[in-house]
């Protein structure tokens, strides 16, 4: 199909409709307010010749299962072909009201039951064609609902911060006698290191001295994940003991795995070098480069460098946000998280993780609050640092979510 849709197309469109278009009509009857002078019979005509031009060009198309991928086809080439065979007189109007049959269609399915897909499409097409760009913890979660949890397992089981754990636990034994104002003592992290049979950046202190936590910053990275999540207990702040989630915490099973997918992906998406306060620019686009690799369409260093451009109005600020975004990358490329190098893959295994932890990211809406009492004490600074002016301080202040 070019400029036109093909003769043969509407009976394509009849016949995927055929099962839909009864139940569909009457549906229409009785939940939504349809123009007199359209109908319900030329909604339905609509989506007939719509539903054809999709499977000429995609023959393996099902409408009770469309693909986001179905939808963008549909929306990018089917609709803009209809509205100019009609010649529309207000072509954007005509898209509009096509694209909301097409929701009205998606919503039927999910309503009465015919949905023969994953929820994540069906929240991700509803999304597209309202026009709205999908949230990205549906993406990442429809993303995630392709892995079984054999190909997750056996991933997230060999993963760096899983093995990391395992190091702490086995070091922690059944009590480990820690200093009071830090989670480990420099002999431990030494010890932790010396043990860890795994390749990471750095096994010792250059002078062969025991080494701080605060130097090691992947590692207190993962020690205090695991006191967040009861992997270790530290409420007796001389005393470190197994937590009461570590008994049994690489076993097969539900509740597990999901301490695992919390543990991991947090160790992905948390920098680091912020895990207390402060903002990190490669902290709030890392969850973007990763949904791009879960969906097949990787960053690599042209469409980071990209960034640069699409972030000029921020000034001097881009440069070091893309700068601070590729030092992250790499970092996980090293522990063997990500790719080694451009374009930035992630392995399957871990899209569950990534999925978890960005949807609970979003359920706790980390930036919500953070303006409730004023600027935060960083942002001051950060900002004059990066060269910003008043203009590019209160965008970003905006974007975060401040007056």
């Amino acid at each position: 199909m070019d400029d036109t849709l093909e003769p043969g197309s509407y009976a394509l469109g009849r016949q995927a409709m055929a099962d839909l278009r009864g139940p569909f009509t009457t549906w229409l009857d009785e939940n939504v307010h349809v123009d007199e002078e359209v109908g319900p019979e030329a909604v339905v005509e609509a989506l007939t010749v719509g539903a054809g031009g999709l499977l000429t060009l995609r023959p393996g198309a099902r409408l009770t299962r469309l693909t986001p991928e179905d939808v963008d086809v549909l929306l990018t080439r089917v609709l803009p072909v209809m509205v100019e065979d009609v010649g529309a007189d207000d072509p954007a109007e005509m898209v509009e009201d096509l694209q909301a049959i097409w929701w009205q269609l998606l919503t039927f399915l999910g309503q009465t039951g015919r949905w023969q897909g994953t929820p994540g499409d069906l929240e991700t097409d509803l999304a597209l064609v309202a026009g709205e760009p999908p949230e990205l913890a549906e993406v990442l979660a429809a993303a995630a609902a392709d892995v079984d949890e054999g190909e997750e397992d056996e991933t997230v089981l060999a993963s760096f911060p899983v093995r990391a754990a395992q190091a702490v636990l086995a070091h922690v034994g059944d009590g480990l006698e820690v200093p009071d104002d830090a989670e480990l003592a420099g002999d431990d992290v030494t010890a932790v290191l010396a043990a860890f049979e795994h390749p990471i950046p750095v096994t010792a202190d250059t002078e062969g001295e025991p080494q701080e936590l605060q130097d090691v910053p992947w590692l207190r990275q993962v020690v205090l994940l695991m006191l967040d999540l009861d992997l270790l207990d530290g409420a007796d702040e001389t005393l470190l003991v197994p937590g009461a989630e570590a008994d049994g915490w690489l076993e097969p099973a539900p509740e597990q795995r999901e301490l695992r997918r919390q543990l991991v992906g947090r160790f992905v998406l948390e920098d680091p070098a912020t895990l207390e306060e402060g903002f990190s620019v490669a902290e709030a686009v890392l969850p973007t480069v990763l949904a791009s690799a879960m969906t097949g369409e990787p960053f690599d260093d042209v469409t980071l460098d990209a960034l640069v451009e699409d972030g000029a109005v921020l000034g001097p600020a881009a440069g070091v946000a893309v700068e601070e975004l590729k030092e992250r990358l790499s970092d996980l490329g090293v522990l063997g998280v990500l790719s080694e190098r451009a374009p930035w893959t992630i392995a399957r295994g871990f899209w569950p993780a990534i999925a978890a932890a960005v949807g609970d990211e979003e359920e706790d809406d980390l930036l919500g609050g953070l303006f409730g009492d004023g600027d935060p004490h960083w942002l001051e600074g950060v900002m004059g640092q990066l060269g910003l002016g008043d203009d590019q301080v209160q965008q970003i202040r905006g974007l975060l979510g401040g007056r």
